[in-house]
Parts: C-alpha cells; sequence; structure tokens
C-alpha cells in the first residue's frame, strides 16, 4: 500500500532551537510524533537548513541528539525558509504517492509558516502539529504602519501562526492544527 501521509520534521536543528519556546516539551513531542510514523510505516522526511550560519558540518547545523534521522528516513538539505523552494521536496513526495503532510519543527515564524503555507500551494492536505513547532524566545519588535512596533514573544507567535494556517483555505486542501497527540496518519 502506497502511504499517503508523510511527517515533514523542519529543522530541529541546534541553531534553530537552542532558544526555542517550550524547547524540551516540543521536542520530546516530535519525538514521539516520528516515533509513532516509523512504528506505523509512514514515511518521516526531514528538512535541515543549510545556509547562513548553518553551515554543513557545523554545530549550528547539526541536528538534535533526541531526534535523529533513522535508517530509511529522507533527509532533504534546503537553503531558504520554504522547504520546497530550490529543492526536490514535491518530486519526492510525489513519487511516494503522498497527499498529506504533518508538519512540525522550527522556526515557526520562518520556515514552518512558509512551508505550512507552500504546502497548501502545492496541493497537499496540511497538518500543522499545534504544540509540535517553536521558536527563539523574542521578543521581537514588529512594525506597524505609522512607524511604531509592537513586542512580540516567542507564544505569540506560535499561536499566530497555528491560527493563520488552521484559517488558510485553498480549493480542495483539508488544513487542520491538532496538537501531537491528536494527529493521525
Amino acid at each position: 500500500m502506497t502511504p499517503t501521509t508523510a511527517l515533514l520534521v523542519i529543522d530541529v536543528q541546534q541553531g534553530n532551537t537552542a532558544e526555542g519556546w517550550d524547547r524540551d516539551a516540543v521536542v520530546g513531542r516530535i519525538a514521539g510524533l516520528i516515533d509513532r510514523a516509523r512504528a506505523d510505516g509512514v514515511p518521516v522526511i526531514w528538512i535541515q537548513h543549510e545556509a547562513g550560519p548553518f553551515v554543513p558540518g557545523s554545530d549550528t547545523w547539526q541536528i538534535l541528539e533526541q531526534v535523529r534521522p533513522g535508517a530509511g528516513d529522507t533527509v532533504l538539505g534546503k537553503r531558504y525558509l520554504g522547504s520546497f523552494a530550490d529543492t526536490d521536496l514535491k518530486a519526492r513526495l510525489d513519487a511516494l504517492g503522498v497527499t498529506r503532510l504533518v508538519l512540525c519543527g522550527a522556526a515557526t515564524d520562518a520556515c514552518i509558516r512558509s512551508t505550512a503555507a507552500r504546502s497548501q500551494i502545492e496541493g497537499y492536505d496540511t497538518v500543522l502539529v499545534a504544540d509540535g513547532h517553536t521558536t527563539d524566545e523574542g521578543p521581537w519588535d514588529l512594525p506597524l504602519p505609522d512607524g511604531s512596533s509592537v513586542p512580540v514573544g516567542a507564544r505569540e507567535m506560535v499561536a499566530f501562526t497555528n491560527f493563520v494556517v488552521g484559517d488558510t483555505e485553498y480549493p480542495g486542501v483539508r488544513t487542520e492544527v491538532v496538537p501531537a497527540a491528536d494527529v493521525t496518519w
């Protein structure tokens, strides 16, 4: 039987998670998802950022010890925020017969957000693991149109991303935002 769902583990690297909000709990939930996917024969595809400070072989680039690719997993390097940009991810998914992606990893405001959006645009049913992604604690001072700014922390960024992904609609695409415990294949 050809799998229709794949687990996409995005940039769970030392440089993306060192200051991550709720890091240990998020990584623990990701580890649980990986174990479940492997046990159920669901393809696990790892995305590993390889640009900027994420120089291949560097400490920053390394995938966390707690969640390592296993035999049979696919590891795909990328140079841009979105996992589909300038990679063969779509071709690999199509070759596996994948029509539904479960997304987890880091960083919420960058690689998770852009990969979720592109997944939906490409026509994949998309499941964002609500408690399975993180980003740096922040806060960030986000600019407003009047020139002032508003401070936003990681918790708010995670909540906002969950809302935006869950509220986005594309023709023929089903989108879900669910906690790790409720993920089904």
